[in-house]
């Protein structure tokens, strides 16, 4: 019976692993042109994913699917780095959505929430100040001339506008987003307790948090400059936040199928 069950989960999971990397490669994506990378919906298959097959194969099926569509797509320096971020995205969505039998798992929940929660709070602080300190003077910097020619901008006003966005995404952020969480689950709790749940909202949104921070640090590495990276965390919030509301009439259709009860229970 284990053995079936296993089998079948490999089964599910080198399915889910197909659609993310169709969501994410043969979907049309948009360009970031600031860490040359891109944006998709990739991100709804994989909360799928880890909300139906739980954390191991949804880090598994995250990881490995978003990576090929890396390769795929000729974002080769981006492989590595996505292999790691976005199977971690995938384990804390399936580890934070799912009820956990193990007390103690219950408690490292409670720690990772905690901890990335305050992690993106002190992180998008020091970003707003990061961009006000290096970037105050837009005329005169050196950097923001130099950003002006990388980004294709006609002049220090148009950067300065894109510093401004940033700046008021990443302050609205530290607060729409848990007042969000908080309106959606007590609104949608209403018509599903289980897959409009708090946990399932939470989850969601700290993975889409760590793969915020997570492509911020490796942009910063990759491009060996830790400003230009700034820049492309209101797409990346943009794509998880899209992700999750492409997700969710998603997870609803499979919850009428036969098949849906059957992987969460033996997930």
């Amino acid at each position: 019976m284990n053995r079936y069950n296993t089998t079948r989960n490999l089964s599910y999971s080198g399915l889910m692993m197909a659609l993310v990397f169709v969501a994410t490669a043969i979907v049309p994506q948009v360009p970031i042109p600031f860490t040359k990378g891109y944006i998709h919906t990739g991100d709804s298959m994989i909360f799928v994913a880890a909300i139906m097959l739980g954390w191991r194969y949804g880090a598994v099926v995250a990881g490995l699917g978003s990576a090929l569509a890396d390769l795929f797509l000729g974002f080769s320096h981006w492989a590595i780095p996505t292999l790691i971020i976005k199977g971690i995205m995938g384990g804390i969505v399936g580890f934070v959505a799912n009820d956990l039998k193990n007390p103690k798992h219950n408690k490292i929940k409670n720690i990772l929430t905690y901890l990335l929660g305050v992690v993106w709070i002190v992180l998008a602080f020091y970003l707003k100040k990061l961009l006000n300190n290096k970037l105050g003077n837009v005329v005169n910097s050196d950097l923001a001339k130099s950003l002006i020619s990388e980004f294709n901008l006609k002049n220090s006003q148009e950067l300065l506008n894109l510093i401004n966005h940033v700046e008021n995404v990443l302050f609205s952020s530290i607060i729409v987003i848990p007042i969000v969480i908080i309106i959606l689950a007590i609104i949608l709790n209403k018509k599903d307790k289980e897959i409009f749940s708090v946990k399932t909202l939470m989850g969601m949104t700290l993975a889409g948090l760590w793969m915020v921070i997570g492509y911020y640090f490796a942009g910063g590495v990759l491009t060996g400059n830790m400003i230009v990276p700034i820049f492309s965390i209101p797409a990346n919030i943009l794509q998880f936040v899209g992700g999750g509301i492409i997700a969710f009439p998603i997870i609803i259709g499979l919850k009428r199928t036969k098949y849906y009860q059957s992987i969460k229970e033996k997930s």
